[in-house]
C-alpha cells in the first residue's frame, strides 16, 4: 500500500500503485536493546556508618543497538511536474556516512520532464543508534515506611554522537547532508522522598 499512512504522501501515480512499493518509514532492519540491574555487594550487609553510606548501592543500564529507519528520496526542481521523486540512475546506494554526504548522492537523478520518477520509497537508510545509559542509586531507610533515594543517571553515557535527519530531497540545498543529531551525554540527579 502507500506509505502515506507512515509518512509518505500518497501514491505518486495513481494508475500505477506499485511505483510506490518499498520500505515504510518505520522500517529497522537490526534491533539489540538490553537492561540490566545489578545489587553492588560491597558493605551491602555492614551497620556502621560506612555500610549505610558506601553498602547497598544498586546499579542499572540499558543499551539500544539499532540500525536506521528507511527514508524516501524526495525532489526539489523547478518544472518538477507531477513527479514526487528522483530517478534512480543505477549506481549503488553506497553510504559514505559522512556529514557532508551520508549517502551516495549520485544515485538520483532529477527525471525527464512530463516524467514521474522511478527511485523507490524508502531506499535511502538513514543513520542508526547507538546508546548506553546508566543509573547509579540508593535507597537510604528512615523508620519503617520512609525513604530517601539518592539516584545519578547518565545517558549516552560513552557520548556516542548517533545522527538523525538528513536531506534526502533532491535538488534542494544540503542535499545529502546530515542536518541533525540525537542528544549527547546527559547526566542527572535526583533525591526522592518516599513516605
Amino acid at each position: 500500500f502507500s506509505q502515506s499512512f507512515f509518512g509518505g504522501g500518497g501514491f505518486q501515480n495513481s494508475l500505477n500503485p506499485n511505483g510506490d512499493y518499498g520500505n515504510s518509514a518505520i522500517d529497522v532492519t537490526h534491533v539489540l536493546s538490553f537492561s540490566y540491574i545489578y545489587d553492588i555487594p560491597f558493605l551491602k550487609d555492614n551497620k556502621s556508618w560506612a555500610g549505610t553510606l558506601l553498602g547497598g548501592w544498586k546499579y542499572s543500564g540499558i543499551t539500544a543497538i539499532q540500525s536506521g529507519t528507511s527514508q524516501s528520496p524526495g525532489l526539489s526542481i523547478s518544472n518538477q511536474g507531477l513527479a514526487n521523486r528522483p530517478n534512480a540512475t543505477g549506481q549503488a546506494m553506497s553510504y559514505p556516512k559522512t556529514v557532508a554526504e551520508w549517502f551516495n548522492t549520485g544515485a538520483f537523478t532529477a527525471p525527464a520532464a512530463g516524467y514521474f520518477g522511478t527511485a523507490a520509497n524508502g531506499s535511502i537508510r538513514g543513520p542508526g543508534l547507538v546508546t548506553f545509559d546508566m543509573a547509579l542509586y540508593k535507597d537510604f531507610r528512615f523508620g519503617e515506611h520512609q525513604t530517601i533515594q539518592f539516584r545519578g543517571e547518565l545517558f549516552n553515557i560513552f557520548n556516542h554522537t548517533n545522527f538523525n535527519g538528513i536531506n534526502t530531497t533532491y535538488g534542494s540545498g544540503g542535499y545529502g547532508n546530515v542536518t541533525s543529531a540525537l542528544d549527547p551525554r546527559i547526566v542527572e540527579f535526583a533525591l526522592r522522598y518516599h513516605f
